[in-house]
């Protein structure tokens, strides 16, 4: 059993944030290598995602992919090569990113019945998806290409870590005084990272209510927020939007409104 280990800082292709591979070799030797048909059968060749870490952070996100590799007839050492590929959400296809240690090919002690080669990627980018396209050789004792194969591993998906904040319900409550309501709102934090102090605006016919503020909220925490004005229309929209002053770098700016109809005065 043989193996090495190396690492060097990486750049993705479509921006400068770093990518780290660590890589891994390890050979098997056997007494014989089993044959195999014209066509490389399936069990030969196999690219394997072994882990997928995500976090909030690049430092936390890491994946480990696996190249495997069995012996076919007349083969004297077999070859790998690994191919980086990220899809982003606002792209449709899959590109290839340049890592060190990635895109050369790998090859086996001869007499190798089984070959095993291990790579892992850390500082991934999010939100992305990620693979790697292993390309497999088998050649004869004078390096004849004898067959060849292609796998793609499995899907590391890296959501987006950031936090995201909604207005879950709103609630119209009617108050001492009259032609007043409280409106009540419950703001929610949906990402995956804290969101910062941000306010609460409530808007019908065409004006606002002054805003009320909302605490700094932890991932899946929430906290009802209460602003009190004139009663709004029956059946009139009601507003209320969870960011008011976009302060908060969101995972989706779309959804932090919640509108309901005014309810009739009681």
């Amino acid at each position: 059993m043989s193996g090495r280990r190396n690492s060097a800082p990486a750049r993705a292709f479509w921006c400068a944030m770093p990518l780290r591979a660590t890589i891994l070799a390890l050979s098997l030797l056997a007494l014989a290598a089993p044959a195999a048909g014209a066509a490389v059968p399936r069990w030969a060749a196999k690219a394997v995602l072994s882990s997928c870490d995500r976090g909030p952070a690049d430092s936390d996100r890491a994946a480990v992919f696996e190249g495997q590799m069995r012996s076919v007839r007349g083969a004297a050492r077999m070859q790998m090569r690994f191919t980086l590929q990220a899809h982003a959400p606002d792209t449709t296809r899959w590109s290839s990113v340049a890592v060190p240690g990635f895109g050369s090919w790998i090859t086996s002690q001869a007499g190798t019945s089984r070959y095993v080669y291990t790579k892992r990627v850390e500082g991934l980018l999010a939100p992305s998806s990620y693979r790697v396209q292993v390309r497999f050789r088998w050649l004869s004792g004078s390096g004849r290409t004898l067959a060849t194969a292609r796998r793609n591993s499995s899907v590391c998906r890296q959501p987006d870590p950031r936090p995201n904040l909604v207005v879950s319900s709103l609630a119209l409550r009617p108050t001492a005084r009259a032609g007043r309501y409280r409106y009540v709102a419950f703001v929610r934090n949906t990402g995956r990272s804290a969101a910062g102090a941000t306010a609460l605006r409530v808007a019908f016919g065409g004006a606002a209510l002054p805003s009320a503020p909302v605490i700094a909220l932890e991932p899946g925490e929430g906290v009802e927020v209460a602003i009190e004005g004139p009663a709004c229309a029956e059946g009139a929209p009601v507003d209320a939007d969870a960011d008011a002053g976009d302060v908060v770098d969101e995972r989706d700016e779309a959804d932090n409104r919640f509108t309901r109809l005014c309810p009739p005065p009681s």
